[in-house]
């Protein structure tokens, strides 16, 4: 079969015009996040219950990239801290429980990753290394930039890197700030090679390998309950016990008795509350039915308690069902 020449030459600008559109098309941009650090940009300070509204805004900030031509990638820490980064972290929540007050939600790591995912954004979880050390890896081995506020991603030797520390919108498209200060206060490093390793899926309890399980306060009001972490205990003996856990873990939490102090416990698994993993309603009324309103608490400080003790049952209860924190407290969680 010959084709006639009208026909060839109507096919031959037909090609021409694709291929001028696809050269026309923009290059995607890779954007690793450094999502923690803009944690605030997405939820209400001292408002635990803005989870609702970190989802829409979790929502834009995808669509505003994706009009920018931005491919994104949200990197979250979830790898065993050094002792240096560990004293200054429990001074941190010490001063939380001595001041009475807790900025930001329970569960904030794992809601952020659960928000992206909805978005079909890739989320990383670094467990080989340190969260600063396996963004700027990859990002240096993919050609990727890098949207933190940590001055820490300037320390890598010979990274091929750009870096920004702020984003706005401008006409429904995500507009970055680069760092012009470039002062490196930390140590220099060479970047990891080959770029370490990370997990898609929430790793949750990931110090458990070591038998250790260190915590803060879920609750501004540690001056009038206990951790509410300690209050659930035997829900989480229940997913030591499901995951298989042979010997104690050694559980680690501030309370307040005067004074801030730590209180250390060597905990063993146990499967006698194991039947109220799997009913997030159900463990919620088992340990906290009976709470009451302590007189003189804001209104504030009791909405955000409230949200805490919902937070630390739904997060065992939905390890163990394979169901996102987020997907609990939308469906479960009720409002004082």
């Amino acid at each position: 079969h010959i084709l006639d020449t009208e026909t060839v030459t109507k096919r031959m600008d037909e090609i021409t015009r694709r291929l001028a559109r696809a050269s026309l098309a923009p290059v995607k941009r890779l954007l690793y996040v450094d999502i923690m650090n803009f944690s605030t940009s997405f939820f209400q300070i001292n408002d635990h219950w803005s989870f609702r509204d970190a989802s829409k805004k979790v929502e834009d900030f995808v669509r505003h990239a994706k009009n920018a031509n931005f491919e994104l990638k949200v990197f979250i820490d979830a790898f065993a801290e050094t002792e240096e980064a560990i004293k200054k972290w429990k001074q941190r929540r010490e001063i939380e429980v001595r001041d009475g007050v807790r900025r930001l939600p329970q569960g904030m790591n794992s809601l952020l990753g659960d928000l992206f995912k909805r978005c079909r954004v890739e989320v990383c979880y670094s467990t080989e290394a340190d969260n600063d050390d396996t963004l700027a890896s990859h990002a240096h081995h993919d050609g990727a930039s890098v949207l933190s506020q940590d001055r820490d991603f300037l320390r890598y030797n010979g990274r091929r890197y750009d870096i920004f520390i702020d984003f706005h919108v401008d006409k429904n498209k995500l507009v970055l700030k680069p760092r012009r200060d470039m002062r490196c206060f930390a140590s220099q490093r060479d970047i990891i090679t080959p770029a370490p390793a990370y997990t898609n899926r929430d790793p949750g309890m990931v110090s458990l390998s070591r038998h250790i399980y260190l915590r803060g306060t879920p609750s501004p009001l540690t001056h009038y309950f206990t951790n509410t972490h300690i209050v659930v205990r035997p829900l989480r003996q229940a997913y030591y016990s499901h995951l298989g856990l042979k010997s104690s873990v050694l559980e680690t939490f501030p309370l307040f008795d005067g004074q801030v102090r730590w209180d250390e416990t060597l905990v063993p698994p146990d499967d006698s509350k194991k039947g109220l993993l799997g009913d997030p309603n159900k463990a919620y009324e088992h340990f906290f039915k009976d709470m009451k309103r302590p007189q003189g608490v804001s209104d504030r400080d009791w909405s955000n308690h409230v949200y805490a003790t919902y937070a630390v049952v739904f997060e065992l209860c939905g390890l163990y069902m394979g169901v996102p924190l987020y997907d609990l407290l939308v469906a479960h969680a009720v409002h004082p």
